[in-house]
């Protein structure tokens, strides 16, 4: 092979090892940038987490407080103590006799919850809709299901009832479900941006026709029905009663099975 052949084959050679070496430093930067768009990605959509946790727990279609098979709302998860008495109360806001026991026993209620003595469950139902030709049952049980997601799911329902309509019928107005009630319960700043949306959007809605089903399904047809254990109460009997012995009947009243 002559000396210019020889020189010709090198620099071919060497035009070869550049271009594999300039593929890898090519190949090693796309995958280091790749990394780092990653990273940059993943940064991003971690801090709009963190910045819209509120709104995210807020516009949560299932309260989160909600029972594991959604029937209802527990008033004070993590509190009520092992083999307590399990109150439910199935409710209707548009049920003027639930506002009666809500005056009588509420308070009782909420007393017993706090102090864990009870697991306190509400059930809300919706049948007064059909019957008074409105929804303001349903658009009620939406606005307490929102306020549970916002913390203040008890204090939301005891609004609704203190302004629930001297007439039946009458129904909620939206200035009442979405602000006055809101803040009564003490739902302000963030927590009440996300409450609001929470209820224009009805994203509690699924739910709460939910619980009214499966109470339709467990055979309650009439609010107030108040269960402990399974057992239901005598209405009769309970509103004759004064807070002392409704408590006592609701300690002592035995599962039905």
């Amino acid at each position: 092979m002559t000396q210019s052949r020889r020189e010709a084959l090198r620099r071919q050679q060497e035009a070869q090892a550049r271009a594999k070496r300039l593929q890898r430093i090519i190949l090693v930067a796309a995958i280091v940038l790749g990394l780092v768009v990653i990273g940059v990605v993943g940064t991003i959509v971690v801090s709009q987490l963190n910045k819209g946790g509120t709104a995210a727990g807020t516009n949560s279609s299932v309260p989160v407080n909600a029972t594991s098979d959604a029937s209802g709302i527990v008033v004070n998860p993590g509190t009520f103590k092992d083999g307590v008495p399990k109150v439910e109360v199935f409710l209707d806001y548009q049920c003027p006799v639930c506002k009666q026991f809500e005056t009588q026993f509420g308070t009782t209620l909420d007393d017993m919850a706090t102090k864990g003595e009870i697991q306190l469950i509400y059930r809300t139902m919706t049948f007064l809709d059909n019957n008074l030709r409105n929804d303001s049952s349903l658009k009620a049980g939406i606005a307490a299901a929102c306020a549970d997601n916002a913390g203040a799911y008890s204090a939301y329902h005891n609004a609704i009832f203190a302004g629930q309509p001297t007439n039946e019928g009458t129904g909620y107005t939206t200035q009442q479900l979405r602000v006055d009630f809101a803040g009564t319960a003490g739902i302000t700043g963030d927590k009440l941006t996300g409450f609001q949306q929470c209820y224009d959007s009805r994203t509690t809605q699924s739910f709460v026709e939910g619980t009214n089903e499966k109470a339709a399904a467990d055979g309650v047809n009439s609010t107030p029905t108040i269960m402990v254990n399974g057992t239901k109460l005598d209405n009769n009997t309970i509103f004759t009663q004064g807070t002392d012995a409704f408590r006592q009947t609701v300690m002592t009243t035995k599962g039905n099975g």
